[in-house]
């Protein structure tokens, strides 16, 4: 079996080009790139992963914690959040390790898997992992915001807050007052900060959105975000007041609209509903078609894993990046005459 000795000496260039060439660690030029590549090929030469984690005391694997839903779908937002972590680490050499399992459930599932650093989604308020990677050394980037604040962390975001006030604000431009809020689980950052946002913008109007209409996702309780967006509107129409719903995600949207065609309710002219998160593709298969909010997915986690790279070579690098959102508007919300 050819090594990287051979490589080396056939193409006439020393061990470190050749592992620079297949690890991408620093730049070779394109025609010595392609000599060692074609040795490589002629002598049936394939790098040793695991030798070379050993020999640079990194594995060149960056480790995506993105726990996904019971049913096992991946959201819209998810893939292309994916897709920019992949994009962005591949552009520097890096492998990607998802992690899917729910670790925030069971302390358990928390591992200290073999990566040289990590980006996690959804963290949680006082998230008691952020602290064991601390403690371990590894390099941490959150897709979300921590709470409590601290300046130490690095992480990327949506401007929850504000993107919750112009929804509110949107609503009640179009003479909404009363809305119900299918918001995320009650102990992520993002639904503390949207629901902020939402009610400083009925505030300033002189109104208030009761606490009876401000409803949190609850893992052990729904199947899927769909079922949550489904059976909340099925246990609240007509019995609490609301004009327009605004949810967590398209998904959850689209429980909402399936619970509003089963009671003859007529999306917008008996209800106006609109999404926290915009799945392109999917808001344009709904009938109608769903007025969401761009999150720009990909670009979080192009970002994100852009900041890992630079954490991993220097661990006191701190960035904290906010990625813009906006409403997209369709068809499922209308004016009050």
């Amino acid at each position: 079996m050819a090594t990287i000795d051979d490589v080396a000496k056939h193409a006439g260039v020393s061990k470190g080009t050749v592992s620079s060439v297949f690890s991408k660690k620093r730049p070779i030029s394109q025609a010595v790139t392609e000599r060692v590549l074609s040795v490589a090929r002629e002598l049936g030469y394939y790098p040793n992963h695991v030798a070379r984690s050993l020999a640079i005391k990194k594995t060149m694997i960056a480790g995506l914690k993105m726990p996904i839903s019971k049913d096992g779908v991946m959201s819209q937002f998810e893939i292309q959040m994916i897709n920019g972590v992949i994009r962005e680490c591949s552009r520097h050499g890096y492998r990607v390790l998802l992690d899917t399992l729910p670790e925030h459930d069971d302390p358990r599932q928390f591992s200290s898997d073999p990566v040289d650093g990590v980006i996690m989604l959804n963290p949680r308020k006082n998230d008691a992992r952020i602290e064991r990677y601390s403690q371990m050394g590894i390099p941490l980037v959150l897709v979300g915001r921590p709470d409590p604040m601290d300046p130490t962390i690095s992480y990327v975001d949506n401007d929850n807050k504000l993107m919750a006030y112009q929804v509110g604000n949107y609503l009640l431009q179009l003479g909404h007052r009363s809305v119900l809020f299918l918001n995320a689980s009650a102990d992520m950052t993002v639904s503390a900060d949207r629901q902020s946002g939402l009610t400083e913008a009925f505030n300033e109007q002189g109104l208030s959105i009761p606490p009876e209409n401000l409803v949190n996702f609850l893992r052990k309780l729904h199947v899927s975000v769909s079922d949550y967006g489904y059976h909340s509107l099925m246990n609240t129409y007509g019995k609490l007041n609301y004009t327009a719903v605004i949810t967590d995600t398209d998904r959850v949207a689209l429980g909402v609209l399936r619970a509003a065609r089963e009671l003859g309710i007529d999306v917008p002219g008996d209800l106006s509903v609109i999404a926290l998160s915009n799945d392109a593709t999917l808001a344009q298969e709904m009938s109608p078609k769903l007025t969401s909010v761009e999150l720009s997915a990909e670009v979080l986690g192009t970002q994100a894993a852009s900041i890992l790279i630079q954490k991993m070579n220097d661990a006191s690098i701190v960035k904290q990046h906010v990625v813009d959102a906006k409403l997209v508007y369709r068809e499922t919300c209308r004016s009050l005459p």
